[in-house]
């Protein structure tokens, strides 16, 4: 089932070293974020059985399966470049009730390939501004803070570019801070870490 978003805050720090993470404790919103599955069913399976009690799944697009299959009901989805007449919007911007905004994008319309300046500068033509840009396409890993904006690139369910695994990403939101895990969707360990204080 699809659930919106109802809040996100803005992060206003660097990420900290995994060895600083403190463990998350019940209370929190868990919102499960994929890309770039490319028909590869399996993984999104997987990914909703063993985050059954999350809160939100987010895909970034390039999932080439049709939004009414009831596996992709269950995912806000936005469509990705290889995502042909599927009937995805480019965009999600979910508008939440601080006034801030969660901007969902696959990317390549925005040159992502090369960076996120172009991601970024799209971002500030927003009024306002979103907290939050989720993007997939380069198959890589991407956490970080740029301009006040918290970036999440979820890396590949099925295709890593990067040479490392198969990933997505959990985003956990606390009482006192944003938790960020990027995890192995053979296993679900933990492959990085991070951490932002809200």
């Amino acid at each position: 089932m699809k659930k919106p978003l109802e809040k996100f805050f803005n992060l206003n720090t660097d990420e900290k070293s995994i060895e600083n993470i403190e463990p998350v404790k019940d209370g929190s919103l868990e919102i499960i974020i994929v890309s770039d599955n490319h028909l590869e069913k399996s993984g999104l399976a997987k990914v909703l059985k063993y985050h059954a009690g999350a809160d939100y799944f987010l895909h970034c697009g390039d999932s080439n399966l049709q939004p009414n299959l009831d596996l992709m009901k269950s995912f806000i989805t936005v469509r990705g470049n290889t995502d042909f007449l599927l009937d995805y919007e480019n965009d999600e911007v979910i508008e939440l009730a601080t006034g801030e905004k969660v901007w969902m994008t696959h990317g390549h319309r925005f040159s992502v390939g090369f960076g996120t300046d172009h991601l970024l500068t799209q971002a500030e033509l927003m009024n306002p501004s979103p907290a939050i840009i989720l993007y997939g396409h380069t198959h890589k890993v991407d956490v970080k803070m740029q301009k006040g904006i918290l970036i999440i690139n979820p890396g590949s369910i099925a295709f890593p570019r990067d040479g490392t695994h198969r990933t997505y990403a959990k985003l956990q939101i606390i009482p006192e801070r944003y938790h960020i895990q990027i995890l192995n969707i053979r296993n679900h360990k933990v492959v990085k870490e991070f951490q932002f204080p809200r």
